[in-house]
């Protein structure tokens, strides 16, 4: 393959991701069904956990806790009570006590539908935020988690150790994300992080994004090729 236009780099970079994510698609629970709460309770639920534990209590959890009204009327200790098999308990019942009380108090329980606006509330990261967005009101977001930036950083070649290169990072993803297509894509994204694309073993060999990886890249052309694409798309 040659050196893609910026434009060519985007929409083959989509459709290779997207057509990875439907053959290695997993249907969790919180794949099911979505709302702007329930993928709010997952993102929480599956913050420093694996997502076989957080698949388990999903159910339970929101049984118990169907809305965020139930969150705030219930006391700390039975949200703590319900974080228990998780770990991280007192933090993420205390958290989501918070917001709880901010969405009801504030917004009259309807969680906020803008990125600005979800990243204000108590324990609300661009991840979470973007998740709530594209997840669960359907409006297009990124969703720069922990294994979405490492795998941005190895393909772009820019470095998550500064704050320039995080941000080139961001502008570059959301130069990437479909319209159309984002929750597939996001799912994608995040799925090739725990699979092909290992923080500690990634397996070029079986990625999608391989021919547009500047990691990845077997030959110095290539490489120069693919980071004056990136750079190209940084500066938007």
């Amino acid at each position: 393959m040659g050196c893609p236009t910026p434009e060519e780099l985007v929409k083959e970079f989509q459709k290779r991701l997207i057509e990875w994510g439907r053959k290695n698609y997993v249907n969790w629970p919180w794949r099911r069904d979505r709302t702007p709460y329930r993928v709010l309770i997952a993102e929480l639920l599956l913050k420093r956990t694996t997502r076989q534990a957080a698949a388990r209590e999903y159910p339970k959890f929101l049984a118990k806790f169907p809305d965020i009204e139930n969150i705030h009327k219930a006391s700390f200790d039975e949200v703590r009570e319900a974080f228990l098999p998780l770990g991280l308990y007192n933090q993420r019942a205390k958290q989501l006590k918070e917001l709880a009380q901010v969405v009801v108090e504030k917004y009259g329980g309807k969680i906020p539908s803008d990125i600005e606006t979800l990243k204000k509330l108590p324990g609300i990261n661009d991840y979470i935020a973007g998740a709530v967005l594209s997840f669960g009101f359907g409006r297009l977001a990124p969703i720069p988690d922990a294994n979405v930036l490492r795998i941005m950083a190895r393909v772009t070649g820019f470095s998550r150790s500064s704050a320039g290169g995080r941000r080139k990072i961001y502008r570059v993803l959301e130069r990437l994300v479909p319209k159309d297509r984002h929750v597939e894509f996001n799912y994608a994204l995040l799925d090739l992080g725990g699979s092909a694309c290992h923080y500690q073993w990634p397996k070029c060999k079986e990625c999608p994004l391989r021919d547009f990886c500047v990691y990845g890249a077997e030959d110095e052309k290539r490489r120069g090729c693919l980071e004056r694409r990136y750079q190209e798309l940084a500066r938007g």
